[in-house]
C-alpha cells in the first residue's frame, strides 16, 4: 500500500502484542492491519465483543446440527418409506407366487374340461401328453382318498370278548 502513512497511539503492551501477533501469522504490522479490516469486514464481527465464535466452530456447530437432521430424517422418513417399499415388494412377490399357482390351477382345469370335450386322440401330442399325465394325477388321488375312506370307516374289530 503505497501512499501516506498515519500513527496510531497504543499504550506500549498493546503495541508489543500486536507485534508478536505479527510475527506469529509471519505478516508486517501494516499487512496484520490490513487483513484484520478485512477479516471484520468479510465477517461483519464485532470486535469488541470478544465472545464472538470462531467462525470454525460455528462451522463445527452447523455440521453436527446437519448431521442430527439428516440422521432424524433418516429415522422418521427413509427407514419407514424402505420399510414400506420392502413390504409392498414382498406383497408383489407374494401375489406372482399366488398368480402361478393360480395359472397351474386353471390350467389343469382346461385341460380337464377340454379333454372331456374333444376326442383325445385329436389333441396335439403335447398337451395330449399333460393331459394323460393330469387323468393319471386325479385317479391316484381319488384311489387314496377311497383307500383312507375305507380304512377310517372300518369298524374296529373286538379283542377277543
Amino acid at each position: 500500500m503505497a501512499g501516506k502513512y498515519k500513527t496510531i497511539n497504543i499504550p506500549v503492551e498493546l503495541h508489543e502484542a500486536f507485534e508478536r501477533m505479527a510475527a506469529s501469522y509471519e505478516l508486517s504490522q501494516i499487512g496484520l492491519m490490513q487483513a484484520m479490516m478485512q477479516y471484520f469486514k468479510a465477517t461483519k464481527a464485532d470486535p469488541r465483543d470478544p465472545k464472538t465464535d470462531n467462525p470454525t466452530d460455528a462451522l463445527k456447530a452447523l455440521d453436527k446440527r446437519l448431521i442430527s437432521f439428516i440422521r432424524q430424517q433418516e429415522k422418521e422418513i427413509l427407514k419407514p418409506l424402505a420399510d414400506d417399499a420392502r413390504q409392498a415388494a414382498d406383497i408383489a412377490y407374494g401375489m406372482q407366487e399366488d398368480m402361478k399357482d393360480w395359472e397351474k390351477r386353471y390350467s389343469k382345469m382346461l385341460l380337464r374340461h377340454l379333454g372331456t370335450a374333444i376326442r383325445p386322440e385329436a389333441l396335439n401330442p403335447t398337451f395330449f401328453a399333460a393331459w394323460q399325465q393330469d387323468q393319471e394325477e386325479m385317479r391316484q388321488r381319488r384311489a387314496d382318498l377311497q383307500a383312507f375312506l375305507k380304512k377310517t370307516t372300518e369298524e374296529p374289530k373286538p379283542n377277543g370278548r
